[in-house]
């Protein structure tokens, strides 16, 4: 081994675990400035160096930095448009897994341009030699997958094999995120490190190539299949899956993979069989009709709930997908297939990241439009406003949402004005306790239980009762978990036990909880006394009154056995 090489797995062996220490930094940070992290950067440019290491040199130092450069430019803009001078904290983070997404797509993408560029020192070079780096890369990220699964088998067997004998502790080390994380790192790293020296990774890569290339034709058909049938089932039957836009993306991302699979750097024929050859073409045709109903799949989730940042994820990879469907088809009717694969590719690709950049940028920011997007429904009246999410607003979409609530506090109707200073009378820390534990802050508590349904109508609950379930809330009965706002509760004051004692009962979707209480000194702390399962949809949703519910013998005698007394549930 020379010096160089030495050097270079000295540098991979230490990214490894830099990168694996800070992801488990990441990883049991529940909140704060930890979540604040450059994930990008920590994910993406140890990768970059990873897959690139052979070209050790001043070129690959160099394209890591700038890499790191705009990643993390990318990362204070972000940063900015989290902060808000009305949180004054970051101890509410909204999640980096779209950006991340977005930004690993277009790097990965990019990174064989950088790598011919750095081998051939000039950005003349054939689209066959960007592909092939691009399938190796691809085939380097796949054998260290399987060698991360073969790792974490081994390991997790001895886990188990660790508590048999009684040490516990072992496993309990092991599976801490800042151990767990680290060693996956340096065995991914490692791993690719021994690929790229081993010739095998690309006679693997050929042969992996050319079985995918025989499934095109196959997914052909598929596709041909359902669009001939859709007519007929119409798209209702599509929608209704809930997944329509999520498996249609899919089949999209199929078919590209497949046909780059097939047709390579576009220069022979994938099939010699020209009947194949034809079938494996038409699943490119077919591509832009997957586009538009992607397009109209998302659009109308948009035209009934407005723009939401997973609702811009989607229409990002619609778009994406979109840029390579209509070039392939293009090719495809222009008879310029399979020879213009490598312009059409690179097109995308750059067109891609121009997108994730101007996406980084205030032009495209997910959580700029969504913010003005929600609001401008608000003021429209698309959406109550007893149903609009301040508190989304406020803690999840950043700067940009504090600037619309700003502004609805200010130019909206009283009750946007009274959710608004709701939502701001929430504290930072609490609600972010509350994305770790799933319960609400004490005011957003009080709110729900004090707005909830109450039977009969003319009645109260009193303060003490409302003090009462505001600190019942996180117990151990889990009768408000996933409570979230007032309508999916009611209150109401029937007896329904024999002995003459005063009840309560709270109603949940599918749980009636009853308490004993004393009407005459509301200053008595409710007491359990039973429950009632079913379906009370009805109580919480419609005009039910107390008129429309009574109560009845039961159908059943209970059963005493050696004094203990059962009851006959039908």
């Amino acid at each position: 081994m020379n010096n160089i090489d030495k050097k270079r797995y000295i540098w991979v062996i230490i990214s490894a675990i830099i990168q694996g220490l800070l992801l488990g930094l990441y990883a049991i940070a529940q909140s704060g400035p930890l979540r604040c992290m450059p994930l990008t950067v920590i994910f993406l440019v140890p990768f970059a160096f990873w897959l690139t290491q052979e070209h050790w040199g001043r070129r690959l130092f160099n394209f890591l930095l700038g890499l790191a450069g705009v990643l993390l430019l990318f990362w204070c803009y972000r940063l900015w448009s989290w902060y808000s001078p009305a949180v004054g904290n970051f101890d509410v983070v909204p999640s980096q897994k779209s950006d991340l997404i977005r930004v690993s797509m277009a790097v990965f993408l990019l990174i064989p341009f950088f790598q011919c560029r750095i081998a051939a020192w000039s950005w003349r070079f054939p689209y066959s030699e960007i592909f092939f780096q691009f399938c190796r890369n691809l085939f380097l990220l796949f054998q260290a997958s399987i060698v991360i699964a073969v790792f974490w088998g081994l390991l997790v067997t001895a886990g188990l094999l660790f508590d048999i004998v009684g040490l516990d502790d072992v496993p309990f080390v092991i599976f801490n995120p800042l151990i767990a994380v680290p060693l996956s790192s340096l065995t991914i790293a490692i791993s690719i490190s021994v690929a790229i020296k081993h010739p095998g990774i690309d006679s693997l890569g050929r042969w992996i190539l050319s079985v995918l290339a025989w499934l095109l034709p196959l997914f052909s058909v598929l596709s041909m299949m359902f669009l001939v049938c859709l007519p007929y089932s119409g798209l209702k039957t599509l929608w209704s899956t809930g997944q329509a836009s999520t498996l249609m993306l899919l089949l999209q991302f199929g078919t590209i993979i497949l046909a780059n699979a097939a047709w390579l750097d576009g220069n022979k024929p994938a099939f010699k069989n020209p009947v194949v050859n034809f079938l494996a073409q038409i699943s490119l045709l077919c591509l832009p009709f997957y586009t538009v109903l992607c397009f109209y799949s998302v659009g109308l989730r948009i035209q009934q709930y407005g723009l939401s940042t997973d609702r811009i994820q989607a229409m990002f990879l619609v778009v994406v997908t979109g840029i390579w469907g209509l070039g392939y088809a293009g090719a495809v009717l222009l008879r310029k297939w399979p020879v213009a694969i490598g312009k059409v590719n690179m097109v995308c690709v750059l067109a891609m990241a121009a997108i994730v950049t101007i996406m980084n940028s205030p032009v495209l920011d997910p959580y700029r439009l969504s913010a003005f997007n929600q609001a401008q429904r608000l003021q429209s009246g698309e959406i109550a406003p007893d149903e609009f999410d301040y508190i989304y607003t406020r803690f999840h979409l950043g700067r940009y949402g504090n600037k619309v609530l700003a502004e609805l506090a200010k130019n909206g109707s009283a009750p946007i004005k009274k959710g608004v200073e709701a939502a701001m009378a929430v504290n930072a820390s609490e609600y972010a306790a509350y994305l770790v534990n799933n319960i609400p802050p004490e005011s957003i508590r009080r709110e729900i239980i004090s707005q909830a349904k109450i039977l009969p109508e003319d009645s109260k609950l009193p303060d003490e009762y409302i003090d009462y379930f505001v600190d019942e809330w996180g117990g151990s009965s889990g009768t408000f978990q996933n409570i979230t706002k007032s309508s999916e509760l009611a209150f109401m004051f029937l007896d329904v036990e024999r002995n003459g004692t005063g009840n309560l009962i709270l109603f949940t979707a599918n749980t009636g909880t009853i308490y004993k209480i004393d009407s005459s000194n509301s200053s008595i702390a409710p007491e359990f006394s039973g429950s009632i399962h079913g379906e009370f949809e009805t109580i919480l949703n419609s005009e039910i009154s107390l008129q429309d519910i009574e109560t009845t013998e039961p159908e059943f005698f209970d059963l005493k056995i050696d004094g203990e007394t059962f009851q006959i549930l039908k």
